[in-house]
């Protein structure tokens, strides 16, 4: 069975800027995410590295506000697209694009965030979500075990210690993959 062609470009277009999605967030997640977005702190060379890339990057965020994660991760990368001016992010609802949320599964669910990234020419490059990949395996532990609270709670103590660094270094290796200008 063929996966249907995705018109990424269109569906980008049609999303929301991330301050116009947040305002129609409900006040205890807007705030959160307000609160997170303004405490992220990228270093130097992360934020020279975002604010040099010459060629237009397309960050695609399919997201919900009601999740946790998305309240984590949607302001980290949205802090990072500001950064730099050739950075650009979309957000749409995962309710609202069935089609494109079959396409970002992790481990046969609709986690999210997902954020798509896609080059200059709307070509997608790579994708991120719902959480970083050290996180991501030890859920996958925690449910091969039967533990998944004491994965939850690993989790929740490295978000406490990493400060979005983990994410930010992950996702800037997506940033410039998506913006390079050779292999």
């Amino acid at each position: 069975m063929a996966v249907p062609k995705l018109d990424l470009k269109a569906i980008w277009e049609a999303g929301q800027h991330f301050g116009d999605w947040l305002r129609a967030c409900e006040a205890p997640q807007r705030e959160e995410m307000e609160r997170i977005y303004k405490d992220v702190v990228l270093s130097p060379e992360d934020a020279h590295t975002l604010h040099d890339i010459k060629r237009n990057v397309h960050l695609l965020a399919i997201s919900e506000a009601w999740c946790g994660d998305v309240r984590r991760h949607t302001p980290v990368v949205a802090r990072m697209c500001a950064a730099g001016a050739n950075l650009h992010l979309r957000v749409v609802d995962k309710e609202t694009k069935p089609e494109l949320m079959a396409r970002f599964l992790t481990n046969a669910a609709e986690a999210i965030p997902v954020f798509v990234f896609l080059n200059h020419q709307f070509v997608e490059v790579g994708f991120w979500g719902p959480r970083p990949a050290c996180c991501k395996d030890w859920m996958a532990r925690g449910k091969a075990c039967g533990d998944i609270d004491a994965a939850r709670a690993k989790i929740k103590a490295f978000y406490a210690e990493d400060k979005h660094r983990t994410t930010v270094a992950e996702l800037r290796k997506l940033f410039e993959t998506a913006a390079a200008e050779k292999v």
